[in-house]
């Protein structure tokens, strides 16, 4: 079986090999991702949540909408650019909602939650996979966990965003070994790291920081495509 990724074939091995991995963990759902192949440009994401598992597309969510804004301000469509995100399955986590009377089945109420490192280490194959295909020039992580995923966590957004790093991405060393790590690939990639989305959402400062950070990518991309 083959689950079609754009115009190429992903095995069906790739994903069952995620899926594999992440057994045991609090994940639904499996969302690939979605856009221009090739493309200049890919951005990486956190997770999928609730929406994005259901709709079957990448922010959807509020944070979709910032996206939106993004990109219009990048003078971007979806069309332009690929959308991947460092675990492809929605992480949740569950709570038993009070109130329920005495012999009543007790309400849960799920939400979504920051996925963790094996999490993110478990859909590594996925992400890999797409970064060798998209062949992306610029590579824009959203977020730490994003971040994290491409560069290793010995930095953060809050320091780096807004700048254009040159380098190598992590990769798994071994695809086939379940508990394999991380190594730098051997490939050089313009990373370009921006807050999340969903991170205006819930800090309305960061507007004017992140507006800055979009304008310096639009003109890093200019230099970019006029070189």
């Amino acid at each position: 079986m083959k689950v079609e990724f754009g115009s190429a074939p992903v095995t069906e091995k790739i994903i069952q090999a995620c899926l594999r991995r992440s057994e045991g963990y609090d994940l639904e759902g499996f969302l690939l991702g979605q856009g221009a192949i090739p493309a200049k440009i890919m951005f990486v994401g956190e997770a999928p949540g609730a929406t994005e598992i259901v709709e079957g597309r990448p922010f959807t969510g509020q944070a979709g909408k910032v996206l939106e804004q993004y990109l219009e301000k990048l003078g971007l469509t979806r069309q332009d650019i690929y959308i991947s995100s460092a675990v492809r399955s929605r992480p949740f986590k569950d709570k038993v909602v009070a109130g329920a009377s005495e012999g009543t089945i007790p309400r849960i109420s799920r939400s979504n939650r920051t996925p963790t490192k094996n999490e993110v280490l478990a859909h590594a194959p996925i992400l890999d996979f797409e970064i060798e295909y998209v062949q992306p020039q610029v590579i824009v992580p959203m977020g730490n966990i994003g971040l994290h995923r491409l560069i290793g966590s010995h930095e953060t957004i809050s320091s780096l965003h807004g700048k254009a790093i040159e380098g190598p991405v992590l990769q798994l060393e071994d695809p086939e070994d379940p508990i394999s790590g991380y190594v730098f690939g051997e490939r050089s990639y313009s990373i370009f790291p921006l807050y999340h989305p969903a991170a205006v959402i819930y800090n309305r400062s960061l507007e004017e920081v992140i507006d800055r950070d979009l304008t310096a990518l639009r003109n890093f991309l200019a230099v970019k495509n006029n070189s």
